[in-house]
């Protein structure tokens, strides 16, 4: 482990990376570092292709980080019926959560049907009774509450408008999504992959071999050469941009919806997600997120690729928020901590009527290949189904001409047991307690272990930096070692959770916040 006058370089990693990009040839360029382009990266990598990845920002700074950060089978895609979308997402949904179970974590749902729904209580019920049939009984079994037993069993809920619930389960991160995709893109690199960040594609022409791309690193202005067999459009909603600049014809298209959320003082300790009906007949949230609760997502469709929350937007959903909730005093502008907005990307089809009722279009995934071209386009995709993703662009590549090699186990999935047991022994040796442990391992994985050698040469470094801010020291320096994070918003938005948790002016006096800028890019002692 490398220091320079007690501090770790953030920059490193980063520089390392950028040398290896520029410097050797790679069989798969996939430019987007949001879910899709780090499930594509880990897929690859780990069938034994030489990948590399770009993002013109900072990894998962997309839609990526702007979730609901449910990892779902789509029960809400039933009032549309589109039960194959629903049993794909269930079972992608299970093997996640099986496979990431220390980040997944299964959570209550609790559904309040009232005048604004489109369904009784009665038929609800039997649509979670066949939710949890399509997700082949993996999550406790759902069960219906009358009107008089809502308020007992959800406090939180105003019962007066309430004809009946439905309670039943599904799956959240436990961190943040934007934490989630990392983790996955620094699989990739411990596979093999190179990833780096702040890297624009400015352009991209066919040569012999495959691609010759011209990548800009947005930290300097400089401008390298880039080759690889087949690139791999994972530019979320852009991907239709990225299709023009290779040259690349879709045979699908994309559309787009906003969706915003509002994050505020917690709403309800009893963990569980509410589901509403709002004015429209539209389902919004109020989800757990650390000690606060996340309320949306609106769906509201747009004609760009970028879209900020509105005054409208927030109003409206503390309107419908305050109208059936039953709190000490109503939700105002004042209460709301932080803002999350993104843009979804929507496949339809050339001919699809896109005019009709906005939310029965369909949120499924498309992955097309290009094998003349030596182009692989993933359009739109969500956290629940990236598994799938990730398969059919190993498949998408072979038809292009790579040879991806066969594996006798899952390319997916946190690190096995005998690891986790390993680390465990590390830090009870260290001090680190049972909790403190937990937490480190749902976070840094393989990487858990080593914090707690850096804990080792100093118990201190294994004390939460504050109050507020439960990183350790020692957590941070394994951070800026491995996961290029070059700016401060990079931490708190996109590493932790922290800027979804508290205010800017609230972080910009806590002294936790101000000792892990230090560690992050400080060479003071």
């Amino acid at each position: 482990m490398t220091r320079r006058n007690g501090a770790f370089h953030a920059t490193a990693a980063r520089d390392k990376s950028l040398e290896r990009l520029t410097g050797q040839d790679h069989d798969a360029l996939i430019v987007g570092g949001g879910i899709n382009g780090a499930i594509s990266a880990l897929a690859l990598a780990t069938h034994g292709l030489r990948v590399a990845l770009i993002d013109s920002e900072d990894f998962a700074s997309g839609v990526s980080q702007e979730s609901s950060n449910l990892i779902w089978g789509g029960f809400k895609y039933l009032q549309s019926y589109d039960v194959g979308l629903v049993a794909g997402l269930c079972r992608s949904r299970n093997l996640l959560a099986r496979s990431y179970s220390s980040r997944i974590r299964e959570v209550r749902f609790v559904a309040a049907l009232g005048a604004t729904s489109p369904y009784s209580p009665a038929y609800a019920a039997l649509g979670a009774h066949a939710y949890w049939a399509l997700g082949r009984f993996a999550t406790d079994r759902p069960r219906f509450l009358s009107s008089s037993s809502v308020a007992e069993a959800e406090p939180a809920i105003d019962p007066d408008d309430v004809q009946g619930a439905v309670e039943y389960s599904d799956y959240l991160l436990a961190d943040n999504d934007a934490r989630f995709v990392l983790q996955l893109l620094l699989d990739a690199i411990d596979n093999g992959a190179v990833a780096v960040s702040r890297a624009r594609l400015d352009g991209a022409e066919r040569a012999r071999s495959g691609w010759r791309a011209t990548v800009t690193d947005q930290l300097t202005g400089e401008q390298h050469p880039v080759d690889a067999a087949v690139m791999v459009n994972a530019a979320g909603p852009r991907a239709t941009e990225l299709a023009a600049l290779t040259g690349t014809t879709l045979s699908q298209a994309l559309c787009y919806s906003k969706g915003a959320h509002i994050v505020v003082p917690q709403v309800t300790d009893s963990g569980r997600v509410l589901a509403f009906f709002d004015d429209d007949q539209r389902l919004f949230y109020v989800i757990p997120m650390g000690h606060r609760s996340l309320i949306g997502t609106t769906d509201t469709r747009v004609e760009e690729a970028e879209a900020s929350i509105t005054h409208d937007d927030r109003d409206f959903l503390l309107e419908q928020a305050n109208a059936r909730l039953r709190l000490p005093r109503p939700l105002g502008t004042d209460d709301v901590i932080a803002y999350r907005c993104g843009v979804r990307a929507l496949v339809i089809d050339a001919d699809t009527d896109t005019d009709r009722d906005w939310t029965e279009l369909s949120r499924r995934h498309a992955v097309e290949a290009d094998e003349q071209r030596g182009t692989v386009s993933i359009l739109g995709g969500k956290l629940s189904d990236c598994l799938n993703v990730g398969e059919e662009v190993v498949e998408a590549v072979r038809r292009c001409g790579l040879e991806p090699a066969a594996l006798s186990r899952h390319w997916f999935g946190e690190p096995f047991e005998a690891v986790r047991a390993r680390f465990d022994r590390s830090a009870a040796r260290v001090g680190i307690d049972d909790a403190a442990a937990a937490r480190l391992w749902r976070r840094h994985g393989r990487r858990a272990l080593e914090v707690a050698d850096v804990v080792g040469e100093s118990r201190e470094l294994g004390e939460p930096l504050s109050d507020r801010v439960e990183c350790c020291a020692a957590e941070v320096m394994v951070m800026a070692r491995h996961e290029h994070v070059l700016t401060m918003d990079d931490f708190l938005r996109r590493r932790t959770m922290l800027a979804m948790l508290e205010t800017a002016e609230t972080l910009r006096r806590d002294p936790g916040v101000e000792r892990a800028e230090s560690l992050l890019f400080s060479s003071a002692p």
